[in-house]
């Protein structure tokens, strides 16, 4: 697979990658099917909704250079536009499902960096399989037109960025809500070592059923790797969400990044304006740096003082400052119980059928570590599937903690993705953390402690090499001489007192 990502085959050959259940990115794009798609100006972003009508003439000579099918898949119409290139709803024809088709902008080709970072991203979201993060299904190069192309998961909604355009800003159960998906979503692809370093409201996708899903992994980083994207003393982003430090030097973003690009994101819901409003790059840069912005709830009555809180520490200049990891986070919106089950742009009908919104309204444990959470009676369940925290420290030394089953630790431990020292317990008991190797369950799937080894020596050679006993004679003499010195004393003293 990797000869795969590195090295796209000539375009005579032709071919398709596919994964299943595997995780989507997507360039700045409004997938709301209730838009009509609109065709813009070369050189122009696309607007929703143009009646210009030297746009819709200039749409005709663009409309008749786009693709009309690559592979399998019948693009049916173009659903936004991004600096890499054009997001298309388009027809599996084999999966017989509607797909989102990205495709490398035709005047980026020539460059093979442009390339290797379009089949990254590609790689990057195969790594990814999460019910927050748009999936990639599959990459490939179009035979007959040389067009590279990834095929992403079509969201039948709309992004943040269009509800934010619609409404002004959002409840506060709502803006949590959204924030709640995107921390389990970065949760889930820091554990696998990729940064995200451009969280926005533009790149968070809506399902109909209330789904927040985080896509368009274009900027993304792996963190066990080398990267081929960021150079010395270069900063790259979005400049309203981004942190200090990224905009300093890309390569410096790290897990933190994310979380306070998070943290702007769910500022600008919740007010409707952005933490650190500039009139330029600079200008807003310069404002990060001093680290001061008004709370939200100056800006709306009704935001809590919890939300304030939470956003200050999301915010922090300083990494050091803000939540270490995600799951962190996670526990501390948790606690806040400010998120709503299903939020009010949801179809309540979508939401009560899907699985991944009934699981999050399943009343039970916390889903990470909750030190002071008062721990729920042990639900009964079947063999392997019964609950574990899990507490373990990824390749780049970073803490996590999660709940994973009895059936997945074994299976992660077999395939060598969870490390052997880890520490559990079940989420019912009050005892301590223990090592796995020190339960039942998962010690058979654990090598057995190394013994320092038993070296056989004869009796012989252990008599031969005890040291010999001392003699005794020298304390005899010792003791000898300090008796004729003292006799000498005593004889002395008795003529000085006797004198003949």
């Amino acid at each position: 697979m990797l000869a795969y990502f590195q090295t796209p085959r000539p375009v005579s050959e032709g071919y398709t990658k596919d994964w299943t259940d595997k995780n989507l990115l997507m360039e700045k794009t409004h997938l709301d099917p209730s838009q009509a798609a609109v065709s813009c100006p070369p050189g122009e972003p696309p607007r929703n909704g143009s009646s210009n009508p030297a746009n819709r003439s200039a749409s005709t000579t663009v409309e008749a250079q786009e693709p009309r099918a690559l592979g399998d898949y019948r693009v049916l119409r173009k659903l936004g536009e991004g600096g890499m290139g054009a997001v298309y709803l388009a027809y599996d024809t084999k999966g017989k499902r509607h797909v989102a088709l990205k495709i490398l902008n035709d005047s980026l080709v020539t460059n093979q960096n442009y390339i290797d970072r379009f089949y990254r991203e590609a790689k990057s979201g195969a790594m990814l399989n999460h019910p927050n993060i748009v999936r990639t299904l599959a990459a490939g190069q179009d035979r007959q037109t040389g067009k590279h192309y990834l095929v992403l998961e079509y969201v039948d909604g709309p992004s943040a960025q269009t509800l934010l355009s619609q409404l002004g800003h959002l409840s506060v159960g709502d803006a949590v809500h959204i924030a709640m998906d995107i921390a389990r979503a970065l949760e889930h692809a820091h554990s696998r070592n990729i940064v995200h370093r451009d969280i926005k409201p533009d790149n968070i996708l809506i399902t109909r059923s209330g789904i927040a899903k985080l896509g368009d992994l274009g900027l993304s980083k792996r963190t066990d790797e080398a990267s081929h994207l960021t150079q010395a003393r270069q900063g790259f982003g979005t400049t309203a969400y981004m942190p200090y430090e990224q905009a300093v030097n890309a390569k410096y973003a790290d897990g933190r990044s994310d979380i306070y690009a998070l943290g702007a994101t769910l500022y600008h819901l919740l007010t409707g304006k952005l933490p650190f409003p500039g009139e330029n790059h600079l200008e807003i840069v310069e404002l990060k740096n001093k680290g001061y912005f008004r709370p939200a709830s100056a800006l709306q009555e009704n935001i809590p003082s919890t939300l304030d809180v939470i956003l200050g520490r999301m915010l922090a200049r300083q990494p050091r400052d803000r939540y270490q990891t995600a799951s962190e986070l996670i526990i501390d919106l948790e606690r806040s119980r400010l998120s709503v089950a299903v939020p009010s742009f949801a179809d309540p009908d979508l939401a009560r059928s899907d699985p991944w919104v009934q699981a999050c309204m399943t009343p039970g444990e916390p889903t990470k570590l909750d030190p002071e959470a008062t721990p729920s009676p042990e639900r009964s369940s079947e063999p392997g599937e019964e609950e574990w925290i899990v507490h373990y420290k990824n390749r780049a030394g970073r803490p996590f903690a999660t709940r994973l089953t009895t059936g997945t630790i074994i299976a992660r431990l077999q395939e060598g993705t969870l490390p052997e020292n880890a520490l559990a317990r079940r989420p019912s008991s009050e005892q301590a953390l223990k090592p796995l190797a020190e339960l039942v369950e998962f010690a058979p799937y654990l090598p057995p402690p190394e013994e320092p080894p038993i070296l056989a020596v004869p009796v012989d050679s252990l008599a031969a090499k005890e040291p010999p006993s001392k003699p005794a004679w020298p304390l005899f003499a010792i003791l000898l001489g300090l008796a004729v010195v003292i006799a000498g004393a005593i004889l002395a003293l008795l003529r000085k007192l006797f004198p003949v």
